[in-house]
């Protein structure tokens, strides 16, 4: 609870271009604190991330490749009782973050990005975040 009045107070002094910011920087030092390792293939970074999720009770991952991008659908998180409604739009920054500097770590190009491609919705508020070439997005 106090961290959701935290985030409102932040978000009405810097806005939320800002907060989303600090919640994907957050979500990147997570990762550089809780470095991936061993992993060569999507579906073993899966598995190890959903056990980084699971003792931490953040949800759940689920890797989907396509032809052109892979996404990474991330449900259940806790952000709508950590920050509230009102901020799960931009507080899903937080695993935009972690995800990237996992695959940064593990090697994926400059040339790709990832982002969060919808904001979460239904029970489980399920958000996708796509990583593919960063052309592709502003094509």
């Amino acid at each position: 609870m106090a961290l959701r009045h935290i985030m409102l107070e932040l978000l009405r002094h810097v806005g939320t271009d800002q907060a989303r910011a600090l919640c994907f920087a957050a979500g990147t030092s997570i990762a550089v604190e809780n470095r991936l390792v061993g992993v060569d293939k999507l579906g073993e970074m899966e598995q190890i991330i959903n056990a980084f999720l699971k003792v931490r009770d953040w949800g759940w991952m689920r890797v989907e490749e396509h032809e052109d991008a892979v996404d990474f659908l991330h449900g259940c998180s806790p952000l709508r009782a950590w920050f509230g409604e009102e901020c799960l739009g931009w507080a899903a920054a937080l695993f935009e973050g972690l995800y990237a500097e996992w695959l940064r770590q593990l090697g994926a190009g400059e040339r790709l990005e990832l982002r969060q491609v919808d904001a979460p919705k239904g029970d489980d508020d399920l958000v996708c975040f796509r990583l593919m070439h960063e052309s592709r997005f502003t094509a």
